[in-house]
């Protein structure tokens, strides 16, 4: 799988009129920022948010966090707090508890059971997230020590390293994009100069 280095944004998420009536939902990008207001007789907040990934990732955008306006605290929190992981919120979901849930080739999501506190789906998250990630739980804590050794260096090259493992649950595949992109510039550089 060939990954490519996405644009990190923040997502915006709104109830609200959408401007065509055959829209479930008004996708809108604006520098590093994204605001998408959805129907919610025709979405909930976590299907607007998974098709706003879905459509964002489509033009090389990854979502680092989500922020829901005018919604409650608990569910603000939720989904705020799941999109630092990369995480989709999938409410309603029929199982016993708040559960991640890793897919190949797409985002992993977190499932919150029917009628659960949200307030408690949040303090299960970190839990969730490592017991059914630990390659990427593992990657980021590499990516921690690395920061920490390095004095702030290379924060925005390793911050952008730890996005792409969350986005896309494969460390592997991200190192080697990386290192290819990082030799591609090291040629082109060595070719300018030569």
């Amino acid at each position: 799988m060939t990954t490519t280095i996405p644009r990190d944004l923040t997502l915006t998420v709104r109830r609200g009129p959408v401007v065509s009536p055959s829209k479930a939902a008004d996708l809108r990008v604006e520098g590093d920022a994204a605001t998408l207001v959805y129907d919610r007789h025709r979405a909930n907040p976590g299907t607007a948010v998974w098709l706003a990934r879905v459509l964002l990732s489509q033009h090389g955008y990854a979502v680092r966090e989500t922020i829901l306006d005018g919604m409650g605290p608990d569910i603000t929190v939720l989904f705020r707090e799941a999109s630092r992981l990369r995480l989709n919120v999938e409410l309603g979901s029929r199982i016993a508890v708040p559960t991640v849930v890793a897919r190949p080739h797409s985002p992993a999501s977190y499932l919150i059971p029917a009628g659960w506190d949200l307030a408690d789906a949040v303090d299960r998250l970190p839990a969730a997230h490592a017991a059914a990630r630990p390659e990427v739980v593992g990657a980021l804590a590499r990516i921690a020590e690395e920061k920490r050794d390095h004095g702030g260096a290379l924060d925005r090259a390793f911050d952008t390293a730890a996005g792409m493992i969350l986005e896309t649950g494969d460390p592997a595949a991200v190192w080697d994009t990386l290192t290819r992109v990082l030799d591609q510039v090291e040629f082109e550089r060595a070719g300018a100069r030569g």
